[in-house]
C-alpha cells in the first residue's frame, strides 16, 4: 500500500477525495444555495463517490483475462458497486423529487441484488484463498443467506410487523453488514494484513455507518442536534467517507496492478 502514497494517482485521488467530502459538509451545514441545488450537491456527493468506487473496480477487472480466477472475484465486485451506484442515484433522485423517500424504493432492489454480487466476491476469492474447500465455502455462502432470511422473518413475526416490506430491509442491512464485515474481515486474517486484504478491510466500514443510520433512524435521534451539530450531518459524512474509504482501499490494488504490469513490460530495444 505504500505505493499509492508516492504515486501521482494516489496523490490525485486524496485530494479529489478531501474536495468533495469538504463541498459536501459545507452544503449540507450551510445550504448556501436554493432547495434544489443543494439537494443535487449533496445527493451527487454520494452518487459520484459510489462511481469512484465502481469505475476503479471495473479497471481493476480487466487486468485478468476472463478465465483467470481474479476475473470473477473483481468483476462481481465491480458490479455489486455499480449497482449500488445506481440505487445511490435514485435514492437521491427520489429525495430531490418527492422530498421525503419512502424506507423501501427502487433503489433499495438495486442495493440488495448489489449484496449478492458481492457475496459471489466473497465466495470466489474465499475459493481461491481455501481452494480445497469449494463446496463446504459454497453451502457455508448459502447457509448464512438463509440464515439471514429466516432472522429477519422470525423477527417480523415476533413484533407483528404492519409493514413487512420496510421492516424486511431495515433489519437486513444491519444483518447483512455484519455478515459481510465478519466475512471480509476473516480475509483480512487469511491474507496476513497483505496488499490483497485492503480492499476487503475497506468494505468493512459500511459496517458501521449502515448500522449507525439504521440505529439513528429508528430511535429518531437521526435528526437530533447537539452542541449545535447535527447528528444526519455526522452520520451521513461518513457514510459518503466509507465509500472513500473504500475508493483508497481499491486504488492501492489497481495502482499495484498497474505498477506491477508497468515493470513486467520488456526494456525497449534501442539501436546500436
Amino acid at each position: 500500500m505504500k505505493n499509492i502514497f508516492k504515486s501521482r494517482e494516489g496523490l490525485i485521488a486524496l485530494l479529489i477525495f478531501i474536495g468533495i467530502t469538504a463541498l459536501f459538509v459545507w452544503d449540507y451545514a450551510l445550504a448556501p444555495f436554493n432547495e434544489l441545488a443543494n439537494a443535487i450537491i449533496v445527493n451527487g456527493a454520494t452518487v459520484l463517490s459510489a462511481l469512484i468506487v465502481a469505475v476503479i473496480l471495473t479497471r481493476i477487472t480487466f487486468y485478468f483475462h476472463p478465465q483467470e480466477a481474479p476475473f470473477l472475484i473483481w468483476a462481481a465486485f465491480s458490479v455489486g458497486m455499480w449497482l449500488w451506484a445506481i440505487a445511490e442515484a435514485i435514492w437521491g433522485y427520489l429525495y430531490t423529487t418527492v422530498g421525503e423517500v419512502p424506507v423501501f424504493s427502487a433503489a433499495d432492489v438495486f442495493w440488495f441484488v448489489g449484496y449478492i454480487a458481492l457475496t459471489i466476491s466473497l465466495v470466489r476469492q474465499y475459493r481461491l484463498v481455501f481452494f480445497d474447500q469449494v463446496y463446504t465455502i459454497r453451502w457455508a455462502a448459502f447457509g448464512i443467506w438463509m440464515g439471514i432470511l429466516l432472522s429477519i422473518e422470525t423477527i417480523l413475526l415476533v413484533t407483528h410487523s404492519e409493514a413487512p416490506l420496510e421492516d424486511f430491509f431495515r433489519y437486513f442491512y444491519v444483518i447483512a453488514d455484519t455478515m459481510v464485515g465478519l466475512s471480509a474481515g476473516y480475509l483480512v486474517y487469511a491474507f496476513r494484513g497483505r496488499a490483497l486484504a485492503i480492499p476487503w478491510l475497506t468494505i468493512s466500514s459500511f459496517v458501521v455507518t449502515d448500522i449507525l443510520y439504521v440505529s439513528l433512524t429508528n430511535t429518531g435521534a437521526y435528526d437530533w442536534v447537539m452542541s449545535g451539530v447535527s447528528i444526519a450531518l455526522v452520520a451521513d459524512t461518513l457514510y459518503l467517507v466509507a465509500y472513500f474509504i473504500v475508493a483508497w482501499g481499491v486504488l492501492g490494488q489497481y495502482i499495484l496492478l498497474k505498477t506491477s504490469s508497468d515493470h513486467s513490460q520488456p526494456e525497449p530495444v534501442t539501436p546500436n
